[in-house]
């Protein structure tokens, strides 16, 4: 018997679709499902209704995280190859105005809200000018006035406003 975790790819399905052996489908480590080889596809035809609805249910929920996977992955890859090539063309510059405006920098706003959390990650882990960033996606400042030009406190400030909201980065 084959066991399946349903977090993985649906191709281990298609893999083991044609063979004798049942699969056991589960998520987070709990038996959700038993399939049983077909003798053919006259097979299916036999399904309850509600049965084919609930396998068709499952397929494309799979399908509706995959394809979030792979905008999350590409949202990802396009916001670090900007920050790669702001971090490049202004190296040298310490105007906070002459970055914040830099064309990159403004895609990296551009990229609207679901560049926060990949804010916050830069934040968090590399510092950086983000301040001006996220004043514009999110119009929020949690940085108070005796904050202001204290990297660290106004990173702490930022780090726990996305805490607050509910931001994982």
């Amino acid at each position: 018997m084959k066991i399946i975790e349903i977090s993985e790819a649906i191709d281990l399905l298609a893999e083991y679709a044609n063979t004798q052996e049942p699969i056991m489908l589960t998520r987070n480590g709990q038996i959700i499902a038993a399939l049983m080889p077909f003798a053919g596809n006259s097979e299916t035809d036999k399904l309850p209704a509600k049965l084919k609805e609930a396998i068709e249910q499952l397929f494309l929920s799979e399908k509706s995280e995959f394809d979030r996977s792979r905008q999350q992955t590409e949202l990802e890859t396009t916001f670090y190859q900007l920050v790669d090539r702001w971090k490049t063309e202004t190296r040298g510059i310490s105007s906070t105005e002459q970055l914040s405006l830099h064309p990159t920098y403004q895609q990296i706003i551009g990229m609207g809200p679901d560049a926060i959390p990949l804010l916050l990650r830069e934040l968090a882990n590399n510092s950086g000018r983000w301040f001006w960033a996220l004043k514009s996606i999110t119009r929020e400042d949690p940085v108070m006035p005796e904050q202001r030009g204290k990297t660290k406190e106004m990173i702490a400030a930022w780090l726990n406003w996305g805490r607050e909201k509910g931001y994982k980065w």
